[in-house]
């Protein structure tokens, strides 16, 4: 048994390492962070009826990158994983050396940790678990100091912590430097989207599920799709998939038969369990780490 927040019990491990990190499947599974190379990032709100076992999902937010923003909240993340506090302090020394930044380049690093903070603030997501309507947001105040550029103090929202709340052993392990070994945006993405559903060697998706999680705004659906076959074959170069068929209705793309690789002995288990309440097979557990 461990405690997430240093509240809620989880018969799961909790890790908030600078290389593993506990996750709660909404947070990467649901559209949070996403490509934004090709958006002006203005406010956007996004409805889904009905996206595995999460429903009547909204989602008010400037999307968050998949890339800089998502290296902002896991650093952020670890810091509040285990503690029940809210408000914690961000050293620019420190945030530069945990994500190998050179000193010269602190100046528009705190601009750029300043902006995404400010983009986090006006987050907000509600989805429907089970019965129960939760809803979510990330940051409730930002604390900059003209005088004290090194430290920025950050207070997270206390409905942050329905990520977790709505269930507290649909958890995973997350490998940061795994992650960060992954260049293209949509990669990333279907990284986070076929990690959180890893429940058999094999799995089917639907296009339709890939397009919700990726949230594309490329004009046609056929630039859309040649993105996502650069990104299976890149995911296949760093051995996290080991094969992609694409599933068709006559001419038709319908999804994906993903096989994953199998993961080295002694190392992670290959399959993730699959979850004992929830009626939906595409709902997963956590890995168990080796230590």
């Amino acid at each position: 048994m461990d405690l997430i927040f240093n509240q809620f019990q989880t018969s799961k491990s909790i890790y908030a390492q600078d290389k593993y990190m506990t996750f709660a499947k909404s947070i990467l599974h649901l559209p949070i962070f996403q490509s934004v190379k090709n958006s002006k990032k203005e406010r956007v709100t996004i409805k889904i009826d009905k996206f595995y076992s999460y429903e009547d999902v909204e989602m008010d937010f400037i999307p968050l990158s998949v890339n800089f923003d998502f290296d902002v909240f896991y650093y952020i993340l670890q810091k509040k994983l285990k503690s029940d506090k809210l408000t914690f302090t961000i050293n620019m020394k420190h945030f530069m050396k945990f994500h190998k930044v050179h000193p010269s380049n602190k100046k528009v690093y705190i601009e750029k940790l300043r902006k995404s903070l400010k983009n986090m603030m006006k987050f907000y997501l509600e989805f429907r678990y089970d019965s129960i309507t939760y809803k979510c947001h990330l940051l409730n105040n930002i604390v900059e100091d003209a005088n004290d550029k090194e430290n920025t103090v950050i207070t997270f929202n206390k409905e942050f912590e329905n990520f977790y709340k709505h269930d507290t052993d649909l958890i995973f392990n997350f490998k940061f430097d795994k992650f960060k070994e992954i260049e293209g945006d949509y990669a990333r993405v279907l990284y986070m989207f076929y990690l959180t559903n890893h429940y058999a060697d094999s799995v089917r998706f639907k296009i339709s599920d890939i397009l919700d999680r990726l949230q594309s705004n490329f004009s046609t659906k056929t630039k859309t799709y040649e993105y996502i076959k650069k990104a299976h074959e890149e995911l296949i170069k760093i051995e996290f998939l080991k094969s992609v068929e694409p599933i068709k209705e006559g001419r038709e793309l319908t999804g994906y038969l993903v096989e994953f690789e199998k993961v080295r002995k002694g190392f992670l288990p290959a399959v993730a369990e699959k979850p004992k309440s929830n009626t939906d097979e595409l709902s997963i557990c956590d890995e168990e780490l080796p230590f």
